[in-house]
């Protein structure tokens, strides 16, 4: 064999190696579970949805929670009311209540759809149950 031959075989065979490694260390990564740092991240926050209503809630720390409330309604004359009630329990059992409120039968609105941003915070442990209700 040639020297030539030998050095473009083993520059081929070390770029073989190294993209060898590279698919092997990618699928180790997506094989492997995730840690426990990371189940706390994706635990910490969850969403709901609901016709065009969604909902999101988190754990910020310290016994404090946050949620948010977004979406749209038919037009502006429909109401969208939250409130959170925490359930003495332990662990405490949060219940998430969102009531949107129709017009009355007579009132004229003009159809443009409204939306809907509203956010609030309750008390409860980092181990409390939430739900959502939807009136």
């Amino acid at each position: 064999m040639e020297k030539k031959n030998i050095l473009g075989l083993g520059v081929l065979l070390i770029i073989v190696l190294v993209f060898g490694a590279l698919a092997l260390n990618i699928y180790l990564d997506l094989r492997k579970e995730p840690t426990e740092q990371e189940d706390v991240a994706e635990d910490s926050s969850t969403e709901a949805c609901y016709d065009d209503i969604s909902f999101d809630y988190y754990y910020k720390g310290n016994n404090l929670w946050q949620y948010n409330v977004t979406g749209t309604l038919p037009n502006p004359c429909y109401t969208i009311s939250v409130e959170s009630i925490v359930m003495e329990s332990y662990p405490e059992q949060v219940i998430v209540r969102s009531t949107i409120t129709k017009p009355d039968a007579d009132v004229i609105c003009t159809q443009v759809i409204q939306e809907v941003d509203e956010e609030g915070e309750f008390e409860a442990s980092e181990q409390a149950i939430v739900s959502i209700e939807m009136e």
